[in-house]
């Protein structure tokens, strides 16, 4: 087992460092905070080190094993890749480079109503295993086009998100430009050169957007009105969950 690990970075700590080593500043800051003074994100970590497993070491051994059944499907572990939006701004074609990494190693991938890439483009490459995370929409007729997206793509596991009636309050995002609409600052631009992997591989893949949502944003969509599509778009509370399709399960998440 610990040769399948990759000796450079053993450990979530040495990933960190590095991934702060690879992309600009205030891509890191996206991608590691959260929102408002990050108590909760600090409860997630805290939370977790309170958990104490207790070794029953007199016992018989019969092998280890930490596969778990989910919704009908044995995955290899406990655990999966979180949905994340705007993916392709940490990493270019991020979505698609972990929905396949998930696949190889059967674990769950959650795909993000506001990833940048597509529903469909995503349960191809994970053949048709990959969730659906629903950032659940004001309009209904939208809500209920994603899903039916979702289930024409055979995702089977449609996750609700019904932690916040509105965006967070996400400082950091704010102080960097990452707000609603975007500012680019002279501070990111010099990040960025200061990156120049990470800048020429964006460049190469284009500026990362909203791919699932693209259908139903205006043609050439300025900067300015994204901010408004996006509140007018997800301003709104979940009351209750819809039907959920035939063949497809439901997870309700709370962050």
């Amino acid at each position: 087992m610990i040769s399948s690990y990759n000796s450079q970075y053993p450990t979530i700590l040495d990933l960190q460092r590095q991934a702060k080593r690879r992309i600009p500043r205030f891509v890191f800051d996206y991608l590691e905070g959260g929102c408002n003074e990050d108590v909760n994100l600090k409860r997630n970590i805290s939370d977790l080190h309170e958990v104490v497993l207790m070794p029953q070491y007199l016992k018989k051994f019969g092998g280890l094993d930490i596969s778990v059944n989910l919704f009908g499907h044995r995955y290899d572990a406990p655990f999966g890749i979180a949905p994340i939006g705007l993916q392709g701004l940490i990493w270019p074609n991020s979505p698609e480079i972990l929905a396949k990494a998930a696949l190889k190693y059967n674990i769950p991938f959650i795909l993000s109503t506001v990833s940048t890439s597509s529903i469909e483009r995503i349960s191809q490459l994970s053949e048709g295993k990959a969730w659906f995370q629903l950032y659940h929409p004001a309009k209904n007729e939208l809500r209920d086009d994603l899903i039916k997206r979702a289930a024409a793509a055979h995702c089977p596991v449609l996750v609700v998100l019904v932690d916040v009636p509105s965006f967070g309050f996400r400082p950091k995002d704010i102080k960097n430009g990452l707000s609603m609409p975007p500012k680019m600052s002279i501070a990111n631009v010099l990040q960025m050169l200061g990156r120049p992997r990470w800048g020429i591989e964006t460049l190469k893949a284009g500026i990362p957007g909203f791919a699932s949502l693209r259908p139903y944003m205006p043609g050439k969509l300025k900067l300015g009105r994204l901010g408004e599509f996006m509140n007018d778009t997800f301003t709104g509370r979940v009351d209750a969950v819809k039907k959920i399709p035939k063949k497809q399960s439901a997870l309700v998440l709370m962050e």
